[in-house]
């Protein structure tokens, strides 16, 4: 089961199956815009590389949306996540 953590200082979400890091996903927000920008995604486990980043997406995407944040992405794993789930965001 994964766990996702928002890691604020280093400005990244951490996707975590039980006891190892599997992918991170690095962002940058603009208060003044009320905006968030998905800047890179990296899979650390290279293991089901792409479900994890899937994964990691799918969460912030609610995360973000839990915050009423606008989303800008300039990540290509992100562009794609977003471009085959269109339909739900």
């Amino acid at each position: 089961m994964y766990t996702m953590l928002n890691n604020q200082e280093q400005s990244k979400f951490d996707l975590y199956l039980p006891g190892k890091l599997v992918a991170s996903l690095h962002y940058k927000i603009d208060d003044e815009a009320n905006e968030v920008m998905f800047v890179f995604c990296e899979a650390i486990e290279d293991t089901d590389k792409d479900a994890h980043c899937q994964e990691i997406m799918k969460r912030a995407l609610e995360d973000a949306r839990g915050r009423w944040l606008k989303v800008n992405v300039t990540c290509p794993i992100a562009l794609k996540y977003m471009e085959q789930n269109a339909t739900e965001n």
